[in-house]
């Protein structure tokens, strides 16, 4: 069986094609290489090109800004550290303070508690002297 490329020569005669080009003789196939090559070369010089633009871009930077930039943020991190620690002690404290006024207030309350119960019982006994006394002087009213 004949190879494929072969039948292809035969059929259009594409083996016999040559181009002109200044004066040179070259088949499709060489003008397309020379193409491709021409391209991979114009395309590496202009990649190298754009590369360069960056380095010198690069090269260019002001260095010396970026760092006073980022010592200043440094000094305001510090800062805001130092100020959440001043929080965080005021925060300790004023819970601690809440607690004290609030065992305070639980003293007191248990205290006065204790005196109306007091106050309570006395007020109850007075009643009771008090009830049998008009009791008594209801049931003898010449006895006073």
């Amino acid at each position: 069986m004949p190879d494929l490329g072969e039948k292809l020569d035969d059929i259009e005669g594409l083996a016999d094609k040559r181009l002109s080009v200044g004066g040179l003789r070259f088949t499709p196939t060489q003008l397309g290489m020379a193409v491709a090559a021409l391209g991979s070369l114009l395309g590496t010089l202009y990649g190298g090109f754009v590369m360069y633009q960056k380095v010198e871009e690069l090269a260019s930077l002001d260095i010396g800004g970026y760092q006073a930039q980022m010592e200043q943020t440094s000094a305001k991190i510090d800062t805001q550290g130092a100020l959440l620690t001043s929080i965080e002690q005021n925060l300790r404290d004023t819970k601690q303070l809440t607690y004290d006024i609030e065992k305070r207030v639980n003293d007191k309350v248990v205290y006065f508690e204790g005196k109306m119960d007091k106050f309570e019982a006395k007020v109850d006994q007075t009643k009771v002297e008090l009830e049998d006394r008009i009791q008594k002087a209801l049931d003898n009213p010449l006895a006073n």
